[in-house]
């Protein structure tokens, strides 16, 4: 009788640590996933750079890419609050900030859509200076020398 009750003590003491390490687990790690659209099409942005920043100390904590939809994911973050960036060229860079408390580690961010950049003038074109176009090369250093 000793046996069985030291037995169903030491069985019911295992459980509980099982339960505690599962539930440690499961609590004490967050995930963030969105998508990411272009702000004009609405067409998923695929490939594109997106990094999860420490928000007190902007230390790298996770980095990766969208998937061919647009779409990330990163898993088993520590609590905290994060900031997730992403950027694409051509477009605004969006960050969205997050925070993982126990009971509340899952952060869905939904569809993030990025603003495109107002377009830029050509390097090296200047306004009000008229260009040489023709169909004949032009030889440069006979132009020089005065030939």
């Amino acid at each position: 009788m000793k046996t069985s009750f030291l037995n169903r003590t030491l069985v019911g003491f295992i459980s509980s640590l099982a339960v505690l390490q599962l539930s440690a687990q499961v609590l004490g790690h967050g995930t963030v996933s969105g998508s990411l659209r272009d702000g004009d099409t609405q067409e998923p942005i695929p490939y594109t750079s997106v990094v999860v920043l420490r928000a007190d100390n902007h230390q790298l904590a996770a980095a990766g890419t969208t998937d061919a939809h647009g779409d990330f994911q990163f898993k088993y973050l520590p609590l905290g609050r994060y900031i997730v960036q992403s950027t694409a060229l051509g477009y605004q860079p969006l960050q969205p900030t997050v925070a993982f408390r126990p009971l509340h580690n899952r952060q869905q961010l939904g569809t993030l859509t990025l603003q495109s950049l107002p377009s830029q003038p050509a390097v090296g074109a200047r306004r009000g200076v008229a260009q040489r176009s023709s169909s004949q090369p032009t030889n440069v250093l006979a132009q020089r020398l005065g030939s």
